[in-house]
C-alpha cells in the first residue's frame, strides 16, 4: 500500500473513532437521563451494577463509557490499517447508531 492511500485510510479509521466517541457521549447522556427519570434501565448488566453503586458509580459510568472510544482513537493513532480493523469499527458504529434510534424512540414517546 503506497504512503497517501496508508495515510487516507488512518484518517479514515480516525475519522470514524471519532464519530463512535460522538455517539458514546451522546448514548450516555441519554441513558443517564433515562435511568435517573426512570423511563429506561440499563441493559448492560456491569454498567448496571457500576451505575447503580453510588454517585462515584455515575463517574465511573461516564468515565468508561467516554474512555473507551477515546483509547480506541488512540490506538488508530499507532495501528496499520487492516480491513478487519475497518470492520469492526463499522459494526461498532452501527451497533451504537441502532442504540441511539433507541434512544431516540423513547424521547419520543415522553413527548
Amino acid at each position: 500500500m503506497n504512503q497517501k492511500n496508508m495515510y487516507y485510510t488512518n484518517n479514515t479509521l480516525i475519522t470514524a473513532s471519532i464519530y463512535l466517541l460522538v455517539l458514546a457521549i451522546l448514548d450516555s447522556i441519554f441513558t443517564d437521563y433515562g435511568i435517573r427519570n426512570k423511563h429506561i434501565s440499563e441493559a448492560n448488566p456491569l454498567m448496571k451494577l457500576l451505575y447503580d453503586t453510588s454517585i462515584v458509580g455515575i463517574v465511573g459510568f461516564y468515565f468508561i463509557k467516554i474512555s473507551l472510544p477515546l483509547l480506541l482513537i488512540y490506538i488508530m493513532t499507532k495501528v496499520q490499517p487492516k480491513r478487519y480493523i475497518q470492520l469492526l469499527l463499522v459494526v461498532a458504529l452501527l451497533i451504537y447508531s441502532g442504540v441511539l434510534f433507541q434512544h431516540f424512540f423513547w424521547i419520543s414517546m415522553l413527548v
